[in-house]
C-alpha cells in the first residue's frame, strides 16, 4: 500500500503547529515527533529506493502510535480547557527553584563538572586510540581501516575500550548545554566535550555519540532556556548571534558526522535505487546513504511484522543495559547490541520505536507505550515550567531525546545513554543543591498560592 509523500508533509504540519500552539514554543515533544515522522515517512514514500510498500497493518499501526502520542501530549495540556479553567488559573501557583541569574559558585561548578567528565572521557577515548594505533601501525594505518573498524565493532570484536566511560562525554554536553542556556549564549567549553565523543566515534566507525550528543545539548540548552524566561536579571545574547552560534555547532557536529561516513567506506551505490538518487553520490549533504539512513526504518518494522516479529523477554531490548548486567551475573540471556538485518531490498537493521517495543511486549506496548511517552513528556514539561529543577531537565532532555529516536530505534536500549542518564541526573542535583537550596522532583501544588522554598 502506497501513500502521496504529501499526506505526510501537511499531517506533519498539522502536528507540528498543534505542538506550538498547545505548548508556545517551537522546541516540544508533539513538535519534534510530528517532524520527525512526517518528514521520514514522505522521504520512504519518496521511493528514490524501490522500498518493499508497507502492509495496510503497518500504516495503520504508524498512524495510530502517532494518534496516540499526541493524544497523550495534549490531554493534559487540553483538560483544564475542556473544565473550564482559565489558561492562566491552571499556571497559577508555578515558583521557580531558581529565581536568580547564573551566579559565579554556579558557573565554577558547571565548568568543573564539564570539565572532570571530558577529562576522563577523553583518557578512556585515548586508551582505545592507543590499541588501534598499535594494531594498525599509526594514525593513518586508523583512518584507511575505517571499514574494517566499524565492521569490527558491529561484529563486537572491538574489546580494546574501557566500557563506558566514554559516555561522560555525553553527560558533559548535556551539561554544558544547561551551563549555556542560564548564561544565556553558547559557551566554549563545549569544544571538550564534543572533541571526546568525536573521536570515540572515529575509534569505533559509528556516529551515535555524535547524534546523542547534538540532541542532549540542544534539549538542555531550549528546555532551560524556556524556563528562565521568568528570572529576574536573565539577559541572554541577541537572537541573531544564538542563531549563530548554535548553526555553527550543528554544521560542526554534521562536518564530523560526514567524516565518519566517509573514513569507513560508506556505500553510496545501492540495489533498487532510483537514477536520481544514484545522480547524488558524490554530493556532501544529501547522498544515497544519508537518505537510506533518513528514510529505511519503517521498511525494516515492514519486514520484521511481516516475518512474525521477534519475541523477546518482557523489556529485554527496552531495557537492554539492565539485561547485559543482569547476563554477567548469570541471571538472564544477554541482550545483542545491534538488531537483525532486514533486505527492503537494502540490508538494514533500525526498525523504528515500534520494533523494540513489539518485541517486548507484543500488540499491548504498541497500544500503550506512544501513549505514555508522549504522557510523561507533557508531566515533566509542566514541571520544568512551573519549578525549573536542573534534575527535571535533564530528565526531561533524556525523554526529548527518546522521542527523536523513534523513528530510528529504541535508544533505551543503548548503554551510552543510560550511564549519561544517571550521570546527568546526579551532578544536575548536586549543583541545584549547592546553588539554589533543598528540592523535591514533583514537588505538590498548593491551590491558593505559592510554593515556598527555603
Amino acid at each position: 500500500m502506497q501513500i502521496h509523500p504529501l499526506f505526510f508533509v501537511l499531517f506533519g504540519f498539522i502536528g507540528v503547529f498543534s505542538g506550538r500552539l498547545l505548548f508556545r514554543h517551537w522546541f516540544n515533544h508533539l513538535t519534534l515527533y510530528s517532524a520527525i515522522w512526517g518528514t521520514g515517512l514522505a522521504l520512504f514514500e519518496w521511493r528514490l529506493i524501490d522500498y518493499t510498500p508497507l502492509t495496510l497493518e503497518v500504516w495503520m499501526i504508524i498512524l495510530y502510535a502517532w494518534l496516540a502520542f499526541a493524544l497523550g501530549s495534549t490531554m493534559l495540556m487540553l483538560a483544564p480547557a475542556a473544565a473550564g479553567i482559565p489558561d492562566n488559573a491552571s499556571r497559577s501557583g508555578a515558583t521557580s527553584s531558581v529565581r536568580s541569574s547564573l551566579s559565579v559558585l554556579e558557573q565554577r561548578l558547571f565548568v568543573i563538572a564539564i570539565l572532570a567528565l571530558s577529562t576522563v572521557a577523553l583518557l578512556a577515548v585515548l586508551y582505545q586510540w592507543k590499541h588501534l594505533i598499535e594494531k594498525f601501525g599509526g594514525i593513518i594505518g586508523v583512518l584507511i581501516n575505517g571499514r574494517t573498524i566499524y565492521s569490527m565493532t558491529v561484529a563486537g570484536k572491538l574489546s580494546d575500550k574501557i566500557p563506558y566511560l566514554d559516555s561522560l562525554s555525553l553527560a558533559a554536553v548535556f551539561l554544558t548545554g544547561l551551563y549555556s542556556a542560564r548564561a544565556g549564549k553558547v559557551k566554549g567549553i563545549i569544544i571538550f566535550p564534543l572533541a571526546a565523543a568525536i573521536l570515540g566515534d572515529i575509534a569505533q566507525g559509528g556516529r551515535v555519540k555524535i547524534l546523542l550528543s547534538g540532541l542532549l545539548f540542544l534539549s538542555a540548552y531550549f528546555l532551560t532556556k524556556h524556563a528562565s524566561s521568568h528570572i529576574k536579571n536573565f539577559r541572554p545574547a541577541s537572537k541573531v548571534k544564538q542563531i549563530l552560534a548554535l548553526g555553527f555547532l550543528l554544521a560542526f557536529l554534521w562536518s564530523a558526522a560526514e567524516f565518519v561516513r566517509s573514513y569507513r567506506g560508506a556505500v553510496e551505490r545501492f540495489y533498487g535505487a532510483s537514477t536520481a538518487l544514484n545522480k547524488l553520490e558524490k554530493q556532501a549533504f544529501i547522498t544515497p546513504s544519508i537518505y537510506l539512513y533518513l528514510s529505511s526504518h519503517v521498511g525494516v518494522f515492514n519486514a520484521y511484522w511481516k516475518a512474525g516479529g521477534e519475541p523477546s523477554f518482557p523489556g529485554a531490548t527496552t531495557f537492554a543495559p539492565v539485561y547485559r548486567i543482569l547476563s554477567r551475573l548469570g541471571i538472564a540471556d544477554e541482550t545483542p547490541y545491534f538488531q537483525k538485518f532486514y533486505n527492503i531490498p537494502i540490508a538494514t537493521n533500525t526498525g523504528t520505536y515500534l520494533r523494540e517495543i513489539h518485541s517486548d511486549y507484543g500488540i499491548a506496548g504498541i497500544l500503550v507505550t506512544p501513549f505514555l511517552l508522549g504522557f510523561l513528556c507533557t508531566v515533566l514539561w509542566i514541571q520544568v515550567k512551573k519549578r525549573m529543577h536542573f534534575a527535571t531537565i535533564a530528565l526531561l532532555a533524556h525523554f526529548y531525546v527518546v522521542v527523536m529516536f523513534t523513528f530510528l530505534y529504541q535508544v533505551t536500549r543503548l548503554g551510552e545513554l543510560a550511564v549519561c542518564l544517571i550521570v546527568s541526573l546526579t551532578i544536575s542535583t548536586l549543583i541545584h543543591l549547592k546553588c539554589h537550596g533543598h528540592f523535591n522532583l514533583f514537588e505538590p501544588h498548593r491551590p491558593g498560592g505559592n510554593l515556598s522554598h527555603p
